[in-house]
């Protein structure tokens, strides 16, 4: 029988939910009446953070960017997420080993290169 404790990922958690909507400002209204505040936006593209207690949600409104994309194709949803993990190189080496597909995120200047993988 497996061991329901073993955590071989390092899971820790989550770190956000980034969502997207084919037309701009119809999630922002329905984060706002659950209870969450926007505290930051990106410096040079159309994302937001909003938070509550422990839970951050991220708006991506850029356009032609994978976020996108992805609500052109299916509406206003949850487009990807991040995991907090004790050790990120570990647990996306092991994602790696079990068939995740790397995901290369172009990135511009003065943004962070984090890996990813592929979901749907």
């Amino acid at each position: 029988m497996a061991d329901l404790f073993e955590n071989p990922m390092g899971l820790m958690g989550f770190e956000f939910v980034e969502f997207a909507s084919p037309k701009p400002n119809v999630l922002e209204p329905v984060f706002e009446q659950l209870g969450f505040k926007k505290v930051a936006v990106h410096r040079s593209k159309d994302v937001a953070l909003y938070r509550q207690g422990g839970i951050n949600f991220i708006i991506n409104n850029e356009p032609k960017s994978v976020a996108s994309y992805f609500a052109a194709e299916h509406g206003p949803s949850a487009c990807g997420m991040a995991f907090r993990v004790g050790d990120a190189h570990k647990a996306y080496a092991r994602a790696l080993e079990l068939g995740a597909q790397a995901l290369d995120l172009p990135t511009g200047p003065m943004e962070l290169r984090l890996p990813a993988i592929k979901g749907i």
